[in-house]
């Protein structure tokens, strides 16, 4: 008779492996999403209205999301001491 005990716990083993790949693409994947969202300069620029209604002055649809990393109208916000 052939022996198949050691199926299950290979079995085991793999589907506990896939478990921990799976985690580990999707917190890769979470890191890639968060550095490009730290490339998005909408804080730092001249038409930052700081409000909530209305965030940005030029482009208030594109302000704050993945598409105002190309803004074209991006102005260096200088904050003057007097």
């Amino acid at each position: 008779m052939i022996q198949i005990g050691w199926i299950f716990p290979l079995l085991i083993w793999l589907v506990l492996l896939c478990f921990f790949c799976a985690i580990f693409f999707a917190m890769e994947d979470g890191f890639l999403y968060l550095q490009r969202l730290h490339q998005i300069p909408c804080d730092r620029c001249l038409f930052h209205t700081g409000e909530t209604c209305l965030k940005c002055t030029v482009h208030p649809y594109k302000a704050f999301t993945e598409e105002a990393i190309t803004c074209e109208d991006w102005e260096a916000n200088y904050i003057r001491h007097s």
